[in-house]
């Protein structure tokens, strides 16, 4: 039995190694539930098959990755959640009502730095090293390219039945657990350890980009995970960056199905052109003079005064 306290009470490093704790003991168990469940379905030679990627049978890739992404993220945010507070909806602000206002703001906000965020990706996907650091790069890149083969895997869709799946796979499960695990629980705990929601925010939105292990889209990562924390923030309510994480992710699954069903290939997938700097820049100015006026009009109090 979990010992009820307060966050107040515990020092955030104890906090965070008490989050760090439930995700890993969470991934674990749960992937290995994933692979017994793969198994059973679907037969345990496709588990041996696991480490080779492409080729694998993609449906049993599909349903491990359902278990890990609820064992890693959304069964240990709640656990932590009761761990910090008695009140764990309270405590990962689930338990307010969403306003329309306050949806179409935060939806509106997050398609505005869209060009923004569009042109850092390419930005990024040109990054190149010193000449020194050749081997490191040389490694990134493999790595890019497989995760770039598993993720076209992944988005081969021939039946609405297919996307659907995709949809909650990749975009609805991810766009809550992340959500619960970097904003609810993460970025609470590093507001309260520097007293500071700015650097709360920016410090949870980098480890929310590395932990995804993609170097050639780090930034845009960090600069979405910033803008959902700032959302989280503004508004006090959760579903806000769940609901703009899910768009951003099923726009992408929605994306690749269209490409499909044109009879196009998903390698058109990375040809990203991106906007022109003077749009991105425009998108940039304009969408932090409307995260600015959300904030005032709906960020009365700071995390810091949340309990």
């Amino acid at each position: 039995m979990i010992a009820e306290s307060t966050s107040s009470t515990r020092h955030p490093f104890v906090s965070l190694l008490g989050l760090f704790l439930w995700v890993a003991i969470g991934m674990i168990i749960f992937t290995v539930l994933g692979i017994v469940a793969c198994g059973l379905i679907f037969g345990f030679e496709d588990i041996l098959n696991f480490n080779k990627g492409v080729g694998s049978n993609i449906g049993a890739l599909k349903l491990v990755q359902l278990f890990s992404s609820v064992g890693t993220f959304i069964v240990p945010a709640f656990v932590f959640a009761k761990q910090e507070s008695s009140d764990s909806l309270g405590y990962l602000n689930l338990n307010k009502g969403l306003s329309f206002l306050l949806l179409v703001s935060s939806v509106g906000i997050f398609f505005i730095f869209t060009p923004f965020i569009e042109w850092t990706i390419v930005q990024n996907t040109r990054m190149s090293l010193p000449g020194f650091l050749s081997d490191l790069e040389s490694w990134m890149r493999q790595k890019e390219d497989e995760m770039a083969l598993l993720t076209k895997q992944f988005l081969t869709m021939k039946t609405p039945v297919d996307l659907a799946i995709n949809l909650l796979i990749i975009a609805i499960i991810p766009g809550i657990g992340e959500e619960l695990i970097f904003r609810g629980c993460l970025q609470k705990v590093l507001v309260r350890w520097t007293n500071s929601y700015h650097l709360g925010i920016w410090l949870a939105a980098i480890i929310f980009s590395a932990i995804h292990v993609q170097f050639y889209g780090f930034i845009p990562r960090m600069l979405l995970g910033a803008l959902f924390g700032y959302l989280y923030h503004s508004s006090k309510n959760l579903i806000i960056p769940m609901i703009a994480h899910s768009i951003n992710n099923g726009i992408a699954v929605i994306g690749a199905y269209i490409l499909q069903r044109n009879g196009q290939s998903l390698d058109k997938i990375d040809e990203q052109t991106g906007y022109p700097l003077p749009v991105a820049i425009l998108s940039l100015v304009i969408g932090v003079v409307l995260l600015a006026a959300y904030q005032r009009r709906f960020g009365a109090k700071t995390i810091l005064d949340e309990k």
